[in-house]
């Protein structure tokens, strides 16, 4: 019986460890953020059609992957000297997606009504979920920045960091992030997670949720 509860422990350490729903993006407590804006800012806040976040989540190890799109709610951007100053995004938690299954399958409705309950986002509670930018740095490689800003969900607040692509123009401007993930469990998204008492390894529910962002935003 021993063997078999030391075994078990093992693969659950094992499944916990892995995760294929991007690299782990840096957080922290959230930051304060500082209004750079002045009199010579453009402002850009049409949301261009097709801006979207992509999710991703998966059980325990990476299995049965599940995925989707949440589209932005409405946009707020400054732009000094052909810079980002300041950016408030709002996150329309309502417009959540499951592409997982297809068109009308009973897995895509259910899975749907049980991510926008009590047990995951609360939609009815908490409608809109919000990124507002604290910091952008240039970097070098595969992509020319890094934005740290503090995400809300569910009236939890936490500063994010993550590398994306920044393109700046006089009529808009885009972001293409990288794969990245947050856990969960910081914004209080404890349903099945791992360690939750009395639920089955094959059930637990990894606590990465992985994000990629694609967004224009336009004057």
């Amino acid at each position: 019986m021993k063997k078999i509860i030391l075994l078990s422990v093992v693969f659950i350490a094992i499944l916990g460890s892995c995760s294929n729903n991007g690299k782990k993006a840096e957080t922290g407590e959230a930051k304060k953020v500082i209004k750079k804006n002045n009199s010579n800012s453009n402002n850009y806040n049409k949301i261009k059609s097709g801006s979207v976040v992509k999710w991703r989540a998966s059980h325990l190890g990476g299995t049965n992957k599940r995925f989707g799109n949440v589209f932005l709610k409405s946009a707020e951007v400054s732009v000094n000297k052909n810079q980002i100053a300041n950016a408030k995004i709002l996150i329309d938690m309502n417009s959540l997606t499951v592409e997982s299954f297809p068109t009308g399958s009973d897995e895509k409705r259910d899975l749907t009504k049980h991510l926008k309950s009590g047990d995951f986002f609360d939609v009815q509670k908490y409608p809109v979920s919000k990124f507002e930018l604290t910091g952008i740095k240039k970097i070098s490689g595969d992509y020319n920045s890094e934005l740290t800003g503090n995400l809300t969900i569910k009236d939890i607040t936490k500063s994010i960091s993550f590398k994306a692509n920044v393109n700046v123009d006089d009529d808009a401007i885009s972001i293409k992030s990288e794969d990245f993930s947050v856990d969960r469990t910081d914004w209080n998204l404890k349903y099945h997670m791992k360690g939750s008492p009395g639920i089955p390894v094959n059930y637990l529910i990894s606590n990465d949720i992985g994000f990629t962002i694609d967004a224009t935003i336009t004057k």
